[in-house]
């Protein structure tokens, strides 16, 4: 974001006028988080000075947009696996998002942390259950993992549910877990990591969604 993109004269101002929007939760900041907005729109929210207080106040750690949400609902249907769990689902934003592109998937968070209240009317939380629970109940095909916690590893789970065919990791690639383990494959998504914005991203190019020198990567594993 320019510093003129709101009239401000010098970093400091911009600094300053962002410290007084925090004062209160940043409820007059004309900056918007919308998960279905068009990328360029939600990247400036990676321009602000305070890009970490903005994602702490609003419990934003992936930053959807149109793009990203599209490029992933194809990358899903082109699996062509019949049932679908989001865990670590949050306030189920990004299950909201797939449901509106023909893809129903179950949302399931243990709530451990609290929700953010930015779901949609109608959209509904995630079922109240922790990710293990929610594998042995819905047994799925596809698992979606959104920013998993860092330093755990819930992946040996995954790979250990008889009835999952792949599961996607979406964050911070230095903490996911790595590298390909006996009978699966990993690869790259590389139209949704085109789109991957998180609350790292600070001063990113919004004109450039193609540099991938980002933080969150978009990655799948499946059983071969």
């Amino acid at each position: 974001m320019s510093l003129n993109l709101f009239g401000y004269k010098n970093i400091r101002e911009k600094v300053e006028q962002e410290k007084k929007w925090m004062q209160n939760n940043f409820a007059d900041c004309p900056v918007r988080y919308d998960p279905e907005a068009a990328w360029r729109e939600n990247a400036v929210i990676c321009r602000l000075s305070l890009l970490a207080q903005y994602c702490e106040t609003f419990g934003i750690y992936q930053i959807l947009s149109r793009e990203f949400n599209d490029s992933l609902a194809v990358e899903i249907k082109m699996l062509g696996l019949d049932s679908v769990l989001a865990v670590g689902a949050g306030g189920g934003e990004l299950a909201a998002a797939l449901r509106r592109r023909g893809i129903d998937p179950v949302a399931a968070d243990d709530f451990s942390g609290p929700a953010p209240a930015r779901l949609r009317p109608g959209d509904g939380l995630p079922e109240k259950m922790d990710y293990r629970a929610a594998l042995d109940r819905f047994k799925p095909q596809l698992v979606i993992c959104s920013w998993m916690p860092a330093g755990a590893d819930w992946t040996v789970d995954f790979r250990a549910t008889a009835s999952v065919r792949a599961y996607m990791l979406i964050g911070v690639e230095e903490i996911m877990p790595g590298g390909d383990e006996p009978g699966w494959r990993s690869r790259v998504l590389k139209e949704p990591n085109k789109w991957s914005l998180c609350r790292l991203d600070l001063g990113v190019d919004f004109e450039k969604p193609d540099l991938w020198w980002r933080h969150s990567k978009v990655i799948i594993c499946e059983r071969i």
